[in-house]
C-alpha cells in the first residue's frame, strides 16, 4: 500500500471554523499533505470561507444538505453505502473532523496493518469512570478514524443473515415476553429472517438511531463482521478522552487526537493536557 491509496476526508457543515479548527485543519495539511486530502459538505455550503484559508485543499465532495444540518444526518451518511462508494478508488479513508489534531505522519503505517476500522480510545462503558478503575476498554470514536472501504461498502450492501438462530430466538423471546411467537405471521417471519430478512447489515445501518460510531462496535463485537484491533494493538492511534490518564501510562503521544479543545462532559480534561502540547 502506498500514500495515494488513502483519503483524507474533513467534514464541514458551516460558513467558517474556529480559531481552534482551523488550526486543527492546518495541522491536517502540514502534517498529512502527502496523502489526499479533501472537504466532504453539503451542496449548498458557502465555500469562500474554506479556498481562501485552505487552499492547498482542492477537492470537495458534495452530499444532499439532510447529511449536514443534524447529528443524525451525518450518522445516516456515515452509515450509508453510497458514501464509501464515493471513495471507491481509495484504499482507505481517514475521517479527520475539525476537532482533531494529527502530531506524526503515522497514518500509511496504521493503514498496513489491514484492520477494516480504528477510532479513538473509549474507556468502559464509553465514558468510563477511573476513580473505580474502569480502563481504555474499545478503539471505537469515530471522530479521528480510519476505515477500508471495501468492508465498509460489503456492510451497507450486505444481505447474509446478521442473527444467528439462537440470537434471533433470543431477541423474538424478550420482545414477546416469553414466547417465540405470537401468531403465524410471527412464525413466518422468523422463518423469513434466517435467510436475512430484515436481519442483514444493510438493513441494521439504516434503521440505527445511535451514533454511527456504535454501529461499527456493534458489528465487532456481537457480529464478528468487522477486524478492529484490541485496545492494546490500538493504543497509539487516537486517543478522545481522559488524554492525562493514556499519557501518564504510555509516556508518548499518539497519532492523534480527537476533541483536542474541547473542556465539556466527557471531556473536561482535554483541553488543560493538550495546551502542553498544542499551543491555543
Amino acid at each position: 500500500m502506498v500514500k495515494s491509496d488513502i483519503q483524507v476526508v474533513i467534514p464541514i457543515y458551516k460558513n467558517s471554523l474556529s480559531a481552534f479548527e482551523k488550526s486543527s485543519v492546518l495541522q491536517c495539511i502540514t502534517i498529512l499533505g502527502d496523502y489526499s486530502i479533501g472537504f466532504i459538505c453539503s451542496n449548498d455550503l458557502d465555500l469562500s470561507y474554506y479556498k481562501e484559508n485552505f487552499s492547498q485543499i482542492n477537492n470537495y465532495s458534495f452530499f444532499e444538505n439532510k447529511y449536514f444540518e443534524t447529528i443524525e444526518g451525518y450518522n445516516q451518511l456515515m452509515l450509508s453505502a453510497s458514501f464509501y462508494k464515493h471513495f471507491k478508488d481509495y484504499r482507505y479513508i481517514l475521517i479527520f473532523q475539525t476537532d482533531c489534531f494529527v502530531f506524526k505522519d503515522d497514518l500509511l503505517a496504521w493503514a498496513n496493518k489491514d484492520y477494516d476500522y480504528i477510532g479513538g480510545l473509549w474507556f468502559k462503558g464509553y465514558d468510563g469512570n477511573l476513580e473505580i478503575g474502569e480502563k481504555p476498554w474499545y478503539p471505537g470514536n469515530g471522530g479521528l478514524s480510519l476505515r477500508k472501504i471495501k468492508p465498509m461498502i460489503d456492510l451497507f450492501t450486505s444481505k447474509r443473515p446478521l442473527r444467528n438462530w439462537s440470537q434471533l430466538l433470543t431477541e423474538k423471546k424478550i420482545i414477546n415476553k416469553g414466547y417465540i411467537f405470537k401468531d403465524m405471521k410471527g412464525a413466518i417471519v422468523l422463518f423469513l429472517n434466517l435467510f436475512g430478512y430484515k436481519n442483514n447489515s444493510a438493513f441494521s445501518a439504516k434503521q440505527w438511531e445511535k451514533n454511527e460510531d456504535v454501529f461499527f462496535l456493534k458489528m465487532n463485537e456481537v457480529y464478528n463482521r468487522l477486524k478492529v484491533p484490541t485496545v492494546n494493538q490500538a493504543v497509539f492511534f487516537a486517543w478522545d478522552r481522559r488524554p492525562d490518564y493514556l499519557f501518564n501510562m504510555y509516556k508518548q503521544l499518539p497519532f492523534g487526537c480527537h476533541a483536542w479543545y474541547r473542556a465539556d462532559f466527557p471531556y473536561k480534561e482535554n483541553r488543560d493536557f493538550w495546551s502542553n502540547f498544542i499551543e491555543l
